[in-house]
């Protein structure tokens, strides 16, 4: 039995070693190169990640695209994206968890004040403690509350954490009051001792954490942001950083990536800077996650992490 071809687009690097031996369990299945297929015409699956401008060109009939991260709108932008073509994200629970996970790691550090400790050691001080508040008393706000956001606020909320949460659309999810609009912004974030956005990036969220939307944050509070890149407005966030509102911020996505080396953010004190390493994925998982795409769109199911374009996820 002849293998189904899944062609690789992305114009940074062969997406195969990014799947490394993830297919091997798949028989039926085979990663190939764009040149590799004899006969492009015929190919129907592809998995992306940021292809070239002309990626789609030699693959007329595509019907679904996986996409290797769990944002699409790199793939949403490219201008050759085939209309007919499916668009799927991963969707990997552990990916989620990994993502709450460090958000976690952020929130209780700042709760806890672990960085006094941490100038402690360096001073060889005992030092005073720093007197606790209970997580009752240090609401969380979750900025964005797709399969990331919900992970995030359960897992804050098994912690004890107060938790609000702010999207495009109002509704009650898992217990959570899910709130919209500028009053529903105002209300989340004037409350929140640390905010965490995970919001997909769309037109409308472009620029979200903007001057305006630091000045609606409490003096001393932290921004995680660990959502993409093109949602912060770098300059606007030093400006604001500087007055103290936020207090501090924890970045692991920006406009540019890597980070260049000029960007004042490496050297900011109140900025911790991660290189876009808040969640990610095994081989084997993302292996199992396009597997189980193509298989469910080859038999008419629904699909799993169906993009809505346009709605822009």
């Amino acid at each position: 039995m002849s293998k189904t071809p899944i062609v690789c687009l992305c114009a940074q690097y062969d997406l195969r070693q990014y799947f490394g031996s993830g297919f091997d369990a798949y028989s039926d299945f085979e990663l190939v190169t764009p040149d590799q297929p004899e006969a492009p015409d015929q190919v129907r699956f592809a998995v992306a990640f940021k292809p070239g401008p002309d990626a789609f060109d030699p693959f007329p009939n595509l019907e679904l695209i996986c996409s290797v991260g769990a944002g699409v709108d790199g793939l949403l932008r490219h201008p050759k994206l085939p209309k007919q073509a499916h668009l799927v994200r991963m969707i990997n629970p552990e990916q989620a968890q990994m993502m709450a996970g460090f958000a976690a790691w952020h929130v209780i550090g700042h709760h806890r004040r672990m960085d006094d400790y941490s100038a402690f050691q360096k001073k060889r001080t005992w030092g005073d403690a720093v007197r606790p508040t209970f997580p009752s008393d240090y609401p969380v706000a979750v900025i964005g509350f797709g399969k990331m956001g919900l992970a995030v606020a359960r897992s804050l909320r098994e912690m004890g954490y107060p938790v609000t949460s702010w999207a495009s659309r109002s509704r009650t999810e898992d217990g959570f009051d899910v709130k919209s609009g500028k009053a529903g912004l105002e209300e989340v974030l004037s409350n929140a001792h640390a905010v965490v956005g995970v919001l997909p990036l769309t037109q409308s969220t472009e620029g979200f954490f903007n001057a305006q939307t630091f000045a609606l944050m409490r003096s001393g509070s932290l921004l995680v942001q660990i959502g993409r890149g093109g949602h912060l407005i770098e300059d606007d966030l030093l400006a604001a950083l500087d007055a103290g509102q936020p207090g501090c911020a924890a970045l692991d996505v920006f406009q540019t990536e890597p980070l260049p080396p000029e960007s004042p953010l490496w050297d900011h004190t109140a900025v911790f800077v991660t290189p876009h390493i808040a969640s990610d994925s095994t081989g084997a998982a993302l292996a199992r996650a396009v597997a189980g795409s193509i298989r469910a769109h080859v038999s008419g199911q629904v699909l799993e992490g169906a993009v809505d374009r346009n709605r822009g996820y």
